[in-house]
């Protein structure tokens, strides 16, 4: 399920269109795209049983204000439509996938606040329940997929922090995305900074007082390249760790690279560096 995407990934994945409404995109698996007018009129549809009543109540312009101008309340709304999902007997998991760390906040926070607005009626019952409901571990868990970087890491961890908090959804684990699946030897690191020191002094003077060969393009680009993914994989260890140290060992995964796995990259880098060697 994803929530309110413009450009929904499931089209590229799965092929077909995507909509509000959950359809069969592989064996066992459905797929939708819950936009705030398909969740909002599902939302009505659960309050009000006449659905004359329902038309009537979408089309009015007081009640578009309200939920416009309502703190939380297309969050509230998108959020029901994940509770109403939630119930459903027809699938044994839901995988919400859900909007950046920022979004996502405000969708958890959403329930929180309409406590505090409301002291009864539909949107404060439907809060209670959602809290209610996501905060059982037996239920729901929040999983985290973040990139390598300082930048990233410390975004995913300060979400955490949030959530943990607000103590709904429990926190699940994470998963470090475009981790590298192999890393340089230490014979391969010595030999890497042999060529890179080649490329800084490439043009200098060299032995007894000669200018120095310049290196081929696709060598130095080669040699660059190799550069770039060896400070990668530096990055990508320092932030496994800060997850492991966050989350638990046993609840952080890693993603690799693709398309294409960085194995197959570091071979081609060391086929153009090894015929110019």
């Amino acid at each position: 399920m994803e929530i309110d995407a413009p450009r929904p990934n499931l089209p590229a994945y799965f092929g077909g269109e995507i909509s509000a409404q959950p359809r069969k995109v592989a064996t066992r698996i459905d797929g939708c795209n819950v936009d705030f007018f398909a969740a909002l009129r599902a939302y009505v549809e659960s309050v009000v049983p006449a659905k004359r009543v329902v038309g009537l109540i979408l089309r009015n312009r007081v009640v578009k204000i309200f939920l416009t101008a309502t703190p939380g309340a297309r969050e509230l709304v998108l959020l029901s439509r994940i509770w109403e999902f939630s119930w459903d007997p027809r699938w044994d998991h839901i995988i919400v996938d859900l909007p950046a760390s920022g979004h996502a906040l405000a969708l958890m926070r959403c329930p929180f606040l309409a406590k505090r607005t409301f002291a009864r009626g539909p949107l404060r019952k439907r809060a209670d329940e959602i809290i209610e409901r996501f905060s059982d571990p037996n239920v729901a868990g929040l999983y985290f997929c973040a990139l390598p970087g300082e930048m990233p890491i410390n975004e995913t961890l300060e979400t955490r922090q949030i959530l943990v908090g607000l103590g709904m959804p429990p926190i699940g684990g994470a998963f470090l995305n475009q981790f590298p699946d192999e890393s340089f030897e230490h014979s391969q690191k010595d030999l890497l900074t042999a060529l890179e020191d080649l490329v800084e002094a490439e043009g200098g003077e060299g032995p007894n007082g000669t200018t120095r060969a310049p290196m081929p393009p696709t060598v130095r680009a080669a040699v660059e390249a190799a550069g770039e993914t060896r400070r990668n994989q530096v990055i990508a260890k320092d932030g496994l760790k800060r997850l492991r140290a966050a989350f638990g060992d046993t609840l952080v995964g890693k993603l690799p690279v693709l398309p294409g796995t960085h194995s197959q990259v570091a071979d081609a880098v060391s086929l153009i560096i090894l015929d110019w060697l």
